[in-house]
């Protein structure tokens, strides 16, 4: 048959159609035509374009694209931030534990080589610090052979160099402070040092016999302070308690005037009456003789050698250096009383193992 008068064979199961439409299966020429034009494949419509281009076949409808999950944004950049704070914290947790231990460690250091001059930065002190702390560690501050330390004795032939002979069974006490000024550029080396004991009572007050002897011994240790820039790198001045009872302390200052290729040493002495802080004149501590000058020269030979200054000068002169009030010496040590004079170049002293203590 022809298609002029609405007949025809059906295309999917060959039977006879009517109006294009199929009289045993049902199908339509007329719905399929208008399923092929739908907007399925149109911009713009409710459908997605079929996967990878390819045309869906069988009539079916075409498939949607699957959508991905999306993340929240910034999600992975708060999680990056977070690890780093948290690993930040720790490195300055291990930080902040090895300062601690190193300093716990160089504190041990400091109370174990006491006495000396070795800065405690935790109390401010030098020397012996402040040894009636009840928080320190027994025997701090005390000293003895094994530590390399003179620990003077009345036992020993003569006092071999100026070192601190400190007591805590008295009824008042030593403590240390310091002076220091330093230059505002980094590299200039001129510079000024200063340490001193300092008396105080039982309960660590100063009373006014020891504010006297307080600013004497102050004064006697800051002497050089304002010269100090006249020198290459500047001066430190040292004090010592080298003799302390109940009835006398004697504190002793060596200075050191650095040059640039020598240092120029200075010793300068002055020794108290605790009770009412009087200072004790050499012509108490020692009647300066033929007899003492020949004593002087013998102990020298001895004590310390070939002293070239010393074996030049004749009797009168070493009596007149004995005597002199700028330059003379005499403080008392644990061995006995040491008597010399300050020179150009330096300083000589000798122990005479009297009974003057």
């Amino acid at each position: 048959m022809g298609g002029q008068d609405g007949y025809g064979f059906c295309p999917r199961c060959g039977a006879v159609m009517q109006e294009g439409v199929c009289r045993s299966c049902g199908y339509s020429t007329r719905r399929d035509a208008d399923w092929q034009g739908s907007s399925a494949w149109q911009t713009g419509s409710g459908w997605q374009e079929p996967f990878h281009g390819q045309a869906q076949t069988g009539g079916q409808e075409p498939s949607l694209r699957p959508v991905k999950k999306q993340k929240k944004p910034g999600r992975s950049r708060v999680v990056a931030f977070t690890c780093a704070g948290i690993g930040i914290l720790f490195l300055i947790a291990i930080l902040v534990f090895m300062v601690i231990s190193i300093r716990r460690v160089f504190d041990e250091v400091q109370k174990n080589t006491m006495p000396g001059y070795g800065y405690d930065s935790g109390n401010g002190y030098f020397g012996y610090g402040n040894p009636y702390d009840d928080s320190l560690p027994d025997g701090y501050g005390d000293s003895d052979d094994s530590n390399g330390y003179y620990k003077p004795d009345e036992k020993d032939d003569y006092y071999e160099e100026i070192t601190d002979a400190t007591s805590q069974d008295l009824d008042y006490k030593v403590i240390w402070e310091s002076v220091s000024m330093r230059p505002d550029d980094s590299d200039d080396s001129c510079t000024y040092d200063g340490v001193y004991p300092v008396l105080r009572d039982e309960e660590g007050q100063e009373e006014e016999k020891f504010s006297s002897m307080n600013q004497k011994i102050r004064d006697m240790v800051c002497k050089y302070k304002d010269a100090y820039r006249d020198y290459a790198s500047g001066i430190s001045s040292s004090g010592y308690v080298t003799y302390m009872d109940e009835e006398k302390i004697s504190v002793v200052v060596r200075h050191s005037f650095y040059e640039k290729k020598t240092t120029i040493p200075r010793v300068e002495a002055i020794t108290f009456r605790v009770d009412n802080g009087e200072v004790i004149s050499h012509e108490e501590m020692a009647h300066v003789d033929e007899e003492l000058a020949w004593q002087f020269r013998s102990r020298n030979s001895h004590q310390n050698g070939t002293v070239e200054f010393v074996d030049e000068l004749s009797d009168e002169k070493l009596m007149e250096y004995l005597k002199d009030e700028e330059d003379s010496v005499m403080f008392y040590t644990p061995v006995g009383l040491e008597v010399g004079f300050n020179y150009d170049g330096g300083w000589v002293t000798v122990t005479l193992k009297t009974g003057t203590l």
